[in-house]
């Protein structure tokens, strides 16, 4: 009877050591509340708030930044990136055109941008941007790629450049073919 008794204690215990849940397996707080790297953030600024913005709004961001008013930009630039990203960004006005060139600090990674230019074509936009791109070597004098985003939200590649400056983007864009 007394190994019936120890091996009905031995069941119990058994039992009881199955059915007692594990611990959870705890992410460290740091690994919860990690952030997404800033070159990501800038890329879904660049490339995803500022084109919803600019079809969606009914004209009203770019005639916010037609009128030299940079808030609405840099609030969600500092809210998304970081304060130091949105205090370097700025604008420029290109009247006879109607259009706005945004300059954003220099891109550290592929795909952000060095500026978006928007312009109005009557009551719809067009939307460019000159983003940082690979290098091959060398030899290879590329230094960004023209793109554009749709109202649809088709993104578009115009192919790789190699200048650099703010007025040859602008010409390349809004002066070539007239």
């Amino acid at each position: 009877m007394k190994s019936l008794s120890v091996f009905l204690v031995f069941v119990f215990l058994l039992a009881g050591c199955s059915s007692t849940p594990e611990p959870e397996e705890r992410i460290p707080r740091e690994a919860e509340s990690q952030e997404l790297p800033e070159h990501r953030k800038v890329y879904f600024l660049q490339h995803r708030v500022l084109p919803e913005w600019t079809f969606d709004t009914n004209g009203q961001f770019f005639a916010d930044l037609y009128q030299g008013d940079l808030t609405k930009l840099k609030g969600v630039a500092t809210e998304v990136v970081s304060p130091s990203y949105a205090s370097a960004i700025s604008s420029e006005v290109i009247a006879e055109k109607d259009a706005v060139l945004i300059v954003f600090p220099e891109p550290k990674m592929m795909a952000n941008c060095f500026y978006v230019l928007i312009r109005k074509n009557g009551d719809s936009f067009s939307f460019y941007t000159y983003e940082k791109t690979m290098s091959f070597g060398d030899e290879d004098h590329v230094v960004g790629v023209i793109g554009s985003w749709s109202s649809d939200g088709t993104h578009a590649n115009m192919g790789p450049r190699t200048y650099r400056a703010s007025s040859d983007f602008i010409a390349d864009v809004l002066y070539k073919d007239g």
